[in-house]
């Protein structure tokens, strides 16, 4: 096919700009054959870094489609804008699914894809300013491997960015079938790009998987985020069938293909992303994606309709939406409309990784408090300067494991020789099924407060099976009334698995038991484990109309027992002893995000019924520590001597009347100081340790 006039000269500039590329990528005629279109607005990346970075810290979401941020990650997008953080957006997928913006339009698939990108636009737009029709500044940058990406930044709010990559889905009638999926797999070498209408890119170009992860890194480096947020990298194995319609899962699983495959990348990509640098900190936080229509929705009224806002602005519905863009292709995605909030999937944002723990806050054995989290990789350590001082040193951060990232959730222990044992899952992702690993590892303080020692692997209880290992979910951990350390975590089976460790560490292993399966399930990620009465171990989870209990039997084993009287649970459970010997367990309520609580009736004895907790509406964890009894716990509807803290609505948190602005990426922990007073940790948006104290009555 000719070039169109005036295209010959660019034609071969490019090509000259691609031999020179190292992995070139950019291939000027895709297998669309395209007409090939000039970029226009190009910068260099470097002139896009933020300089000074906002003082809130910088998100960045990495996902595949423009409104995957809006339905499985907000209202966290939305809050973090509010408390003034930089807010970059990538977009890997063009999302030009089958050309037709709504019921009885044409089909044409630059268009659409150009609309949903109009959405983007105006739903940020709207989140920062309120005004859907605010202006942009449109620019385009070449990546690594030659591709240009279109960089938008919202003119009156400069922090907030968008970036689209524009990926396409190639048609079989090309002679060519492929998507992020088969790209990440190797299955196709090369990824074309789609054109949209109004584009500053240009193109086609194509990348391959190695310039596409290489691409993600250099954004990371250019925007140098304190917290990234990524679509899940493992979504539950889920049996589809009347009762459980695919919808747009994938195969086996229960989410979108693309929803997967930019997790991946986006995981591989942060191998190559130690942090910000400069005293600043990194976390990372994945999100469920159509999987949240399997369980129980988590959001309570406010925070449904903080996320119905932008999303049906994206639709280009609700107030204030005529032809606002100036774009003849639309100013929205006409299929999601103003119906959005409709379907089940919108109405959760649920974590991948959820806290167990923390970060976890614990009182040492010479009276400091100490918190750690997973930071840049590796693990971040923060000590009170004295016992009961309020003045903290720190983040020391111990590098990670190597061989992948550490997922976001962190589970310890301290054992009774006063040393804290970290647990996380390393994520180690791979080209196809086959080069996937995941698995549980471990690091011991050498001495209280002292150096973290080497990173063991204690592997993974699927040991075989290309998707099984997949399955492996965040540890829990407890030490129970005979010393011996127990972790546990939710297995590919949606049920329980667990290793033990001696009372004193000596033997094969380390100490360490093999990998025994409990039964039980299905649960929710995100397991609460807890010595109770007499030290005896118990774990807990959510299934999907009760709270579900293991406990110590005699022998030492831990086994599934009575279900909770639970009312409608949703999210990952807490689990506390109280000063009074009872166990408590706290969970979310469907619908409401309110917390409930159900306490043992003596110790050891049978369990009330769920009382819920005033003014705690929510979603995420929750998190309780033993109180002095007759502080006032017992006047919030929980047994005497208990703190509750919790994430609001609006991303803060609170713990009885304090409230710890937000929003926050972990938390909350929550611990008793050796001056007697409740302490309340988070880790904010910027990576930094947030925190409060009670005030003693």
């Amino acid at each position: 096919m000719n070039a169109p006039p005036g295209t010959r000269r660019f034609l071969t500039a490019t090509l000259v700009v691609a031999l020179l590329a190292a992995a070139s990528v950019v291939l000027l005629v895709g297998p669309y054959l395209d007409p090939v279109r000039a970029p226009r607005n190009v910068v260099l990346l470097s002139e896009l870094a933020a300089a000074p970075a906002p003082a809130a810290g910088t998100v960045m979401q990495i996902v595949a489609h423009q409104d995957d941020d809006l339905f499985f990650m907000n209202p966290d997008v939305g809050q973090a804008i509010e408390a003034g953080a930089g807010s970059v957006s990538v977009y890997l997928a063009a999302g030009e699914a089958d050309g037709r913006n709504g019921p009885g339009s044409r089909r044409d698939f630059d268009a659409y894809t150009a609309a949903r990108n109009n959405g983007a636009r105006a739903a940020y737009a709207h989140m920062a300013t309120g005004d859907r029709a605010s202006p942009w500044i449109r620019q385009s940058v070449r990546l690594p491997g030659g591709a240009v990406a279109e960089v938008d930044s919202l003119a009156a709010v400069p922090r907030v960015r968008l970036v689209f990559l524009n990926t396409r889905k190639e048609k079989k009638a090309a002679g060519r079938k492929g998507r992020l999926r088969t790209l990440w797999d190797g299955k196709t070498e090369r990824l074309g790009t789609l054109v949209p209408t109004d584009s500053r890119a240009g193109g086609p170009y194509t990348y391959t998987r190695s310039s596409l992860i290489a691409s993600l890194t250099e954004l990371l480096h250019t925007f140098r985020p304190t917290a990234v947020r990524t679509l899940d990298p493992d979504p539950d194995k889920q049996v589809h069938d009347a009762d459980h319609p695919r919808h747009s899962d994938h195969g086996d699983r229960s989410d979108h293909q693309d929803h997967t495959a930019a997790a991946l990348f986006s995981w591989e990509a942060l191998r190559g992303y130690p942090g910000p640098g400069d005293g600043r900190h990194a976390t990372v936080t994945a999100y469920r994606g159509y999987y949240n229509e399997r369980w129980p929705a988590n959001l309570g009224p406010e925070a449904l309709a903080a996320k119905r806002a932008p999303l049906d602005v994206y639709g280009w519905g609700g107030p204030g939406r005529g032809r606002f863009c100036g774009e003849r292709a639309g100013c929205g995605d006409r299929k999601v409309g103003d119906r959005g909030m409709d379907g089940p999937w919108p109405r959760s944002t649920t974590y991948r990784h959820p806290d167990s723990s923390g970060p976890w806050l614990s009182r040492g054995p010479d009276g400091r408090l100490a918190a750690w989290a997973v930071l840049d990789q590796g693990v971040g350590r923060w000590l009170e300067t004295a016992p009961g001082s309020g003045m903290w040193t720190g983040p020391e951060v111990f590098p990670g494991p190597g061989g992948g990232p550490l997922a976001g959730a962190l589970a310890a222990v301290r054992t009774p020789d006063g040393r804290g044992h970290l647990f996380a899952l390393r994520i180690s992702p791979g080209p196809g099924p086959a080069g996937q690993r995941r698995d549980l590892v471990t690091a011991t303080e050498e001495r209280p407060g002292g150096p973290l020692g080497p990173w063991t692997s204690l592997g993974n209880p699927a040991a075989s099976g290309r998707d099984a290992v997949r399955g492996l979910g965040t540890p829990a951990a407890v030490v129970g009334g005979d010393g011996r350390l127990h972790v546990f975590v939710r297995d590919h089976g949606k049920g329980v698995s667990t290793r033990v460790r001696t009372a004193n560490g000596q033997g094969p292993g380390g100490g360490w038991g093999r990998w025994t399966a409990l039964g039980g399930g299905p649960v929710v990620e995100g397991l609460a484990a807890v010595a109770g009465p007499g030290g005896r171990v118990q774990v807990f989870g959510t299934g999907h109309d009760a709270v579900l209990r293991w406990a110590e039997q005699p022998g030492g084993q831990v086994r599934p027992g009575p279900a909770l009287p639970a009312g409608r649970p949703v999210g990952p459970p807490a689990a506390v002893l109280g000063a009074d010997g009872r166990l408590t367990v706290l969970h979310h309520e469907a619908g409401t995000g309110s917390v409930l609580a159900i306490a043992e009736r003596a110790p050891g004895g049978g369990w009330s019924a769920p009382v819920r907790l005033p003014d705690s509406a929510g979603y995420g964890p929750v998190a309780a520590v033993p109180d002095r009894p007759g502080t006032g716990a017992g006047r919030s509807g929980l047994p005497d001597g208990l703190a509750v803290a919790l994430r609001t609505e609006r991303g803060s948190v609170r713990c009885g009347a304090d409230v710890l602005p937000g929003p926050v990426v972990r938390g909350p922990g929550i611990a008793v100081d050796a001056r007697g007073r409740v302490v309340t940790a988070a880790i904010g948006l910027d990576g930094r340790l947030r925190m409060m104290r009670s005030v003693p009555e």
